[in-house]
């Protein structure tokens, strides 16, 4: 099943991301629990089914792959800016948030990603 919307099941992922982010970094790690209303999604959506033979899963396969990708290059070039030029131990004394970041920040940068490709027009 895929939902009749995409570019409003994404904008969902960019919101719930970008809103859990904020909560974290200004609530804590008890923030996360959040999330727990994107469960919530699928029973809201519309929903249609897919062809087992449609490209749809392979392009979001594609998708997945493209956003874990710049993710682990978003982390990489975080984790060196803070190395490079924060000069406390930044990473090291908010461990714990930065941790917790991790989740809502991949689902936004899926969001992002999922936005932009339906914007190509190769997910649709």
């Amino acid at each position: 099943m895929r939902y009749k919307n995409l570019f409003f099941a994404f904008s969902i992922e960019i919101f719930f991301g970008l809103f859990t982010s904020i909560l974290i970094i200004v609530l804590g790690f008890k923030a996360i629990a959040f999330l727990s209303l994107f469960a919530l999604r699928p029973f809201i959506l519309e929903k249609e089914r897919i062809s087992a033979q449609d490209e749809f899963w392979y392009k979001y396969f594609q998708l997945g792959k493209n956003s874990l990708i710049i993710f682990a290059v978003l982390i990489i070039l975080v984790s060196l800016f803070v190395e490079f030029f924060v000069h406390n131990n930044f990473l090291y004394e908010n461990k714990d948030r930065v941790l917790h970041l991790l989740i809502p920040l991949y689902i936004m940068i899926h969001g992002l990603v999922g936005v932009l490709s339906l914007n190509n027009n190769s997910l649709k």
